[in-house]
């Protein structure tokens, strides 16, 4: 039983669900940036390393929003609010990995690669989680900036440069952020309302947050399609699927501005988390025929 506990705990520190989403989004900048494909090595020690660096910028945001966590209902009963983790060893295991993925990238696979996840944990950490969290309903617009790295992460570690079309993909993951996580906030509005967090749907209320919603998903699917004009490689299969998954995607917000409720809201969050993970496979099944 205090195994399990202790799995569970950790599992909550880490969040390894959220790092799969920002892993699927290096393996395109890996097959994409070089004339063949990457060693098995190479994509093992990449997205094991970017994973220990997003693990160990979980764990400092869960120390600095300790205090917040405690007042929301989704997260009382987090490892550290709960007191089945103290900080001090919370943080010295987030240092740990942090040093441990630095090296790692450095040594295995090449600096660039290194700094591009560390600047996403410093994005997180100090940007998102300390300056604009508490402060701004635009956090998650700027802050966001730091799920974004993925692809410069898959490219840097292949090419070792970071070239336009990594940009573009970064911009794409930039835009798809604020829709996703918008739709979130608006089913756990309450419990952001309770922990003092200005989210969209707690400040400006749940109709602007879809209204925002949907032109954020406008521009986001001209992202994705707009990626197959810039990638040579890309062929009417990745165009096609786009463009579909995207219409769908735009029907999902158009629904949720039109009827704004936590069900719509649910709904197209979900969806948004499968629309990335595929235009990612896509991306990578349509390079590879």
């Amino acid at each position: 039983m205090a195994s399990s506990t202790f799995l569970s705990d950790w599992n909550q520190m880490i969040k390894p669900r959220v790092t799969t989403l920002v892993l699927a989004t290096i393996i395109p900048g890996l097959y994409l940036a070089g004339n063949q494909s990457p060693s098995g090595f190479l994509i093992a020690v990449t997205l094991f390393g970017t994973f220990l660096m997003s693990s160990a910028s979980f764990i400092f945001n869960q120390i600095i929003e300790k205090d917040r966590d405690a007042k929301m209902k989704r997260t009382s009963n987090r490892p550290i609010p709960a007191g089945r983790i103290g900080t001090l060893q919370a943080t010295l295991v987030g240092f740990a990995m942090m040093g441990v993925s630095f090296y790692l990238l450095t040594a295995y696979v090449n600096l660039l690669t290194a700094l591009c996840a560390f600047a996403a944990l410093v994005s997180y950490v100090f940007l998102y989680t300390i300056l604009l969290k508490p402060r701004t309903p635009q956090n998650i617009v700027i802050g966001g900036v730091a799920g974004c790295v993925g692809p410069l992460i898959g490219y840097a570690a292949v090419g070792n440069s970071l070239p336009i079309q990594a940009w573009i993909l970064f911009s794409m993951i930039f835009l798809w952020t604020p829709a996703h996580f918008w739709a979130l906030a608006i089913f756990l509005k309450e419990d952001y309302s309770d922990a003092d967090f200005p989210m969209l749907p707690v400040v400006k209320g749940i109709d602007q947050t879809a209204r925002s919603i949907f032109f954020y998903t406008i521009l986001y699917s001209a992202s994705c399609i707009g990626f197959y004009f810039f990638e040579p490689s890309m062929g009417l299969l990745y165009l096609i699927s786009s463009i579909l998954v995207c219409i769908w995607m735009g029907i999902l917000s158009f629904q949720l501005m039109k009827n704004p409720e936590r069900q719509a809201a649910r709904k197209f969050f979900f969806f948004s988390i499968f629309h990335l993970f595929l235009i990612n496979a896509m991306i990578v099944i349509d390079h590879s025929l």
